[in-house]
C-alpha cells in the first residue's frame, strides 16, 4: 500500500471584479464548468446595494454582473447561488432587518421573489444555502429549491416548498451554527458547525464541523463523523464526490480541506499550498465537483485594496 502524502493542494490567485469591495464566493455549474460567484456590498450612503459577479474559470460561462440585490440597512446578507434550467442562475439571500433576518429566494430569469420564511415572521434565519444535489453546482430532486439555513443562531433547518404557493415546510437538523446539506442516496448529508469556545473571526463564530447521515425527512440516520477532529474552524462548504464528499473549511492558521472517498470510509485532510497568502486572511470558501473535478476557491483580505480569489483544482481520479 503507497502512503506516499499526495503533492499540496496549490492555490493561485483569480482576478475578481470590484476586488476592493469584495466579500463573499460561490462556485456554481454552468454547462459543466465552474464558474466564481463574488459579490460585493455598497453600504457607505443609500441606496445599499449588492453585486454579484461572475468570473469562468474554464473559459465558459457567465462574465462580468449577473445580479444586483437592492437592501434597506448597509449589512453585508449572507447569499448562495444555484445554476436553474435554462442556464440561469437562482439566489437565496439573507435579508437583513435589524434583529431579525429573512429570507428570500430570486430567480435569475424571472427576477421573481419568493420569502421562504414568511411562517415564522418572528424568527432569524441566516446563512442560506441551496440544497446540493448529486450533480453538483444545481438544483437538487426532488425538491427542487429547498434551502437549509439557522434559526435563531442556533439550530439547523431545511425549508422546502410546499405545493401550490403556501407555507414552506421546515425540517429540523438540531445544533447548528452554520450548515450544508447534500442530497443522495440513501438519503441527505449534512455538513454541520456545532459552535465552540474562541473569539470570532470576520463576524463567524469559531465552531467544530460535525458529518451525519439523513433520512428522507431529514432526521438523524447513523453516527456523525468528525473530519478535523476537534479543530476549531470559522466558515465553511461541500460538496458530493461521486460517492463521496469534499469539505472545505477555514482555521485560524489553514485552510483544511477533507475527503472521504465514499460513505463509511475515513476522512483524510489534505495539505495545501497557499502559494505564499496568509490563511489568517481567508474567508467564505467554497468547493465544486463538477465531472469528477473538484474546484476549491477562498477569499484572502476580504473588503481591502489587496482583496484577491485564491483557486485550487485536482481530479478525483487518482485521488489527490
Amino acid at each position: 500500500m503507497n502512503e506516499t502524502p499526495p503533492p499540496p493542494l496549490a492555490l493561485s490567485p483569480a482576478a475578481l471584479p470590484d476586488a476592493p469591495l469584495a466579500d463573499a464566493l460561490r462556485l456554481v455549474a454552468l454547462d459543466g464548468a465552474p464558474v466564481l460567484l463574488a459579490s460585493s456590498t455598497h453600504s457607505a450612503a443609500p441606496p445599499h446595494r449588492t453585486d454579484i459577479w461572475a468570473l469562468p474559470l474554464a473559459g465558459r460561462g457567465p462574465s462580468g454582473a449577473v445580479a444586483t440585490i437592492p437592501q434597506l440597512l448597509p449589512a453585508l446578507p449572507r447569499w448562495d447561488a444555484a445554476a436553474a434550467d435554462g442556464g440561469a442562475l437562482s439566489f437565496v439571500v439573507e435579508v437583513a432587518g435589524g434583529a431579525m433576518n429573512a429570507l428570500v429566494r430570486l430567480d435569475g430569469a424571472s427576477g421573481v421573489r419568493t420569502s421562504l420564511t414568511a411562517h415564522r415572521p418572528f424568527a432569524s434565519f441566516s446563512g442560506p444555502r441551496f440544497v446540493r444535489g448529486a450533480g453538483a453546482g444545481s438544483l437538487p430532486a426532488p425538491s427542487p429549491g429547498a434551502v437549509s439555513a439557522v434559526v435563531d443562531n442556533a439550530t439547523g433547518v431545511v425549508l422546502e416548498a410546499a405545493p401550490a404557493g403556501g407555507a414552506s415546510v421546515e425540517r429540523p437538523l438540531g445544533e447548528c451554527i452554520d450548515v450544508v446539506v447534500l442530497a443522495g442516496s440513501p438519503g441527505p448529508t449534512a455538513v454541520c458547525k456545532r459552535v465552540a469556545p474562541g473569539a470570532s473571526r470576520g463576524g463567524a463564530l469559531p465552531g467544530t464541523v460535525r458529518v451525519s447521515a439523513r433520512d428522507a425527512a431529514y432526521g438523524p440516520a447513523g453516527a456523525e463523523d468528525a473530519p478535523f477532529g476537534d479543530r476549531r474552524v470559522f466558515e465553511l462548504d461541500a460538496d458530493r464526490a461521486a460517492g463521496g464528499l469534499v469539505i472545505v473549511a477555514t482555521s485560524a492558521a489553514h485552510l483544511l480541506v477533507a475527503h472521504r472517498p465514499a460513505p463509511g470510509a475515513a476522512f483524510r485532510v489534505l495539505p495545501v499550498d497557499a502559494g505564499g497568502a496568509d490563511p489568517a486572511t481567508f474567508s467564505a470558501p467554497c468547493v465544486l465537483v463538477t465531472d469528477r473535478t473538484v474546484t476549491i476557491a477562498v477569499l484572502s483580505k476580504a473588503r481591502t485594496p489587496d482583496a484577491r480569489a485564491l483557486v485550487a483544482t485536482w481530479p478525483l481520479d487518482p485521488p489527490p
